[in-house]
């Protein structure tokens, strides 16, 4: 392996499916037994990348004394953030995952602003209070789920009179996550194989629109789905390549393909990063639903 690649194999969570037979219930752990465990620095690089999109931005206002739920709230690199808008307010980080539940703490243990609540829930099995939160948000969550419906109503049922649901989720993505110029074949195509593991995996890449319908259905108001990217230049490209894309590319693809070939691939894309005037444009959506008053 070329040393120019970041391709550490950082040690897998406490809770991961290393053997491939293990059913798991959902998408993304589907795909994460098959990696290297680095899914953490992963997610953080490329929250970071998409954070240059500004998806904050897309939201309702939200009171100050304001209650917000992070369903699939993670390492709470997002609910760190969404903390700023209820400083006189509350937060509950909701997650699976013991281990990404204690890392959200972690990072929401900082004195002042919101009274933080922390819930190890199964997103099939979800028990909130009704009319509680005057924002539900999600990111890159629901994606994975099969219940789509069940758990949409019940999140519906937890939003207080007035109160919005905010999904960040796919809606339609192309061949592959982002586009390139100039063009990066080898790059490409190890962008195509890993949306092909994701979606063999059983991730809905567009969701997003079933979602709309969804909360149309379910009655609520102002029901829109919205566009908004980033284009990343020179070295945001290139870091978002090196640190989020090859990475996610040797995780993903190692176990699929022989011995020496995905190293050969990963070692021509790398050499294609450094090219001159690079654009990787990516664009993303969110949808947004509000209850009646």
């Amino acid at each position: 392996m070329s040393t120019t690649l970041p391709l550490g194999r950082p040690t897998a969570l406490a809770g991961a499916h290393p053997d491939p037979e293990t059913p798991v219930p959902y998408a993304f752990e589907r795909v994460q037994r098959d990696s290297d465990g680095g899914e953490v620095a992963r997610l953080e690089a490329q929250n970071l990348l998409f954070e240059k999109a500004r998806p904050l931005d897309q939201l309702p206002p939200t009171p100050r004394d304001g209650a917000i739920l992070d369903l699939g709230s993670g390492t709470g690199f997002w609910s760190a953030r969404l903390a700023a808008r209820v400083p006189e307010g509350s937060l509950t980080c909701l997650d699976r995952s013991l281990e990404l539940l204690a890392l959200a703490r972690t990072r929401l243990d900082a004195p002042g602003g919101p009274r933080t609540a922390f819930l190890h829930q199964d997103l099939r099995a979800l028990d909130l209070p009704e009319r509680a939160y005057d924002l539900v948000f999600t990111s890159m969550t629901l994606a994975h789920v099969r219940e789509l419906g069940e758990v949409l109503a019940r999140l519906v049922r937890a939003l207080k009179p007035g109160g919005w649901i905010a999904s960040f989720e796919p809606v339609q993505q192309a061949r592959r996550f982002s586009d390139l110029h100039p063009p990066c074949p080898n790059l490409e195509f190890l962008m195509d194989r890993l949306l092909d593991v994701v979606e063999g995996r059983g991730s809905d890449l567009s969701v997003g629109l079933k979602i709309a319908h969804h909360l149309e259905r379910l009655g609520l108001e102002s029901t829109e789905l919205r566009d908004y990217g980033s284009a990343l230049h020179g070295e945001d490209a290139r870091v978002c390549i090196r640190e989020v894309f090859l990475p996610l590319a040797w995780a993903y693809l190692r176990h699929r393909w022989e011995p020496g070939l995905l190293e050969r691939r990963l070692e021509a894309a790398a050499r294609e990063v450094p090219a001159p005037h690079l654009w990787l444009d990516f664009r993303r959506a969110v949808v947004l639903g509000r209850r009646p008053a």
